[in-house]
């Protein structure tokens, strides 16, 4: 093979020296992560909704939208369908992925279904005994994991909130405390225990 034709692993196609440091590294891949996040800006996550054969999936967002009081046609939604679960065996139901026709249709549907502290099957007309339908922002498999971690993280601490807006992990001590992000492992030293939160 002619030399030419070799190319210097540290270098681009330009000739152009390419830098393999961690950090810039880390920097490449924390982007990716960023517009990983950003692709489901439009995206409602909602678990936990029992599952039956033929279900009419929207015709059951619209019927939740009817109960949290936000208007919303079959021309705002551009997808809906449900995920398979990353563990075969559970017997959870798969999660639904609702995708709408933009961020502030899916902000306003979010921000309903707080406002109401949640929603249960039986305000949905569901059979079976009651249960805890949980709705969301679509998060990244990392960022899941992220937002499990700071959960943990925050309980433990004695913190009264965590919550999510626009794909950021949001924590709040209480009511009067100020809000702060968690954005990667590294950061969840930021929670620290509430004795030792400055009051």
């Amino acid at each position: 093979m002619s030399k030419s034709l070799v190319l210097d692993s540290h270098k681009s196609s330009s000739g152009v020296k390419v830098s393999q440091s961690p950090e810039v590294i880390a920097g490449l891949q924390s982007k990716l992560a960023d517009l990983e996040q950003k692709s489901r800006n439009c995206n409602v996550e909602i678990c936990n909704l029992p599952e039956k054969r033929g279900e009419n999936l929207v015709a059951i967002v619209e019927r939740i939208a009817k109960v949290i009081n936000i208007p919303l046609s079959s021309h705002d939604i551009n997808g809906v369908h449900r995920v398979a679960l990353m563990d075969p065996k559970s017997s959870r139901p798969r999660n639904i992925i609702l995708k709408l026709c933009s961020q502030i249709k899916r902000d306003n549907f979010v921000s309903a279904v707080r406002l109401i502290k949640g929603i249960t099957t039986d305000k949905l007309e569901i059979s079976g005994p009651p249960r805890s339908i949980y709705v969301n922002e679509h998060l990244t498999l990392a960022n899941k994991k992220l937002f499990r971690q700071v959960r943990e993280a925050a309980l433990c601490g004695g913190y009264r909130y965590v919550w999510i807006k626009n794909g950021t992990i949001l924590v709040r001590a209480k009511d009067t405390s100020p809000a702060f992000a968690i954005r990667s492992e590294k950061e969840l030293c930021k929670i620290k225990p509430i004795t030792s939160v400055v009051q």
